[in-house]
């Protein structure tokens, strides 16, 4: 397996948006194409406006989604000019209500998608729709990107186990980044005491990743008072890691966005890209 189709999606042109470079970078290193959907977002509420203003003020709101649109995907289409890679930049329009359908009909036949972190300060809440289009309505793994330089061959990568099918089909998706690293730690923490493998924990895992030739190791901890994600974050940076691969949203979108959970909190606190499936 390979990816040869990157998919990335965005409301605005910023030049140093890193998960645009990111997508590049790894269209360019993998030798694949590049799709980029340029989305101008309608935000208009019909129900809210009084009678009689109503046809006015959405159609204003529709051609400004329209011309927002055009201008990013001309602003990306002159970004993308300067790149020896194969790319398609399109437009599209959608409502706050219903983005996801337009970008899951995008990206549910790329290989890979490349999000915006969407808990930066300076994040908008439709990189938030964009992430969760890409991993619930069109099943893409992605990998989520904060402010950083891009990577394309992250030579060290930590895997966040924690025995879910979120994780392990986040694995079997990345693994052809796992294929190519030099180094991949399986971290583990707090492993259940009655669990089946209690004896052996992480053991199958490291076993079907070596049977393709990756090179890993399991590392078993503790959180000793820290948050799963905190002690997640810290052994990556431990290792020098370039790459952290997990499960996203083992719990519903809403609990995580009302009570938190490891994905948001891992995504808030990201130094290195993060790949993800669900």
């Amino acid at each position: 397996m390979t990816f040869k189709t990157i998919f990335t999606a965005m409301t605005s042109f910023d030049p140093s948006t890193a998960a645009l470079a990111q997508a590049a970078a790894l269209t360019e290193a993998l030798d694949a194409h590049l799709d980029v959907m340029c989305v101008g977002m309608d935000r208009s509420r019909s129900n809210y406006y009084e009678v009689g203003a109503n046809a006015i003020l959405v159609q204003t709101a529709l051609e400004e989604a329209h011309r927002k649109a055009e201008e990013t995907r001309g602003e990306v289409e002159a970004w993308l000019q300067t790149a020896k890679l194969r790319w398609t930049a399109v437009d599209a329009v959608a409502t706050l209500a219903d983005a996801g359908r337009p970008l899951a009909l995008a990206a549910r036949f790329a290989d890979l998608g490349v999000a915006p972190l969407p808990y930066r300060k300076d994040s908008s809440p439709e990189e938030t729709l964009i992430l969760e289009a890409m991993l619930f309505d069109a099943a893409c793994p992605t990998v989520v990107m904060p402010d950083v330089e891009p990577i394309a061959r992250p030579e060290r990568i930590v895997i966040g186990w924690n025995e879910s099918t979120e994780a392990l089909r986040a694995i079997r998706s990345a693994l052809p980044f796992l294929m190519a690293a030099k180094e991949v730690h399986i971290a583990i923490i707090d492993p259940p005491e009655h669990a089946a493998n209690r004896s052996d924990p992480g053991g199958a895992l490291a076993v079907m990743l070596s049977r393709h030739g990756v090179n890993c190791d399991i590392q078993v901890m503790s959180r000793n008072g820290a948050r799963v994600s905190e002690r997640l974050q810290r052994h990556v940076t431990e290792m020098g890691a370039e790459m952290l691969v997990m499960g996203a949203y083992g719990h519903s979108r809403f609990r995580e966005a009302i009570l938190g959970g490891a994905t948001r909190e891992t995504l808030e606190h990201a130094k290195v890209p993060v790949f993800m499936a669900h």
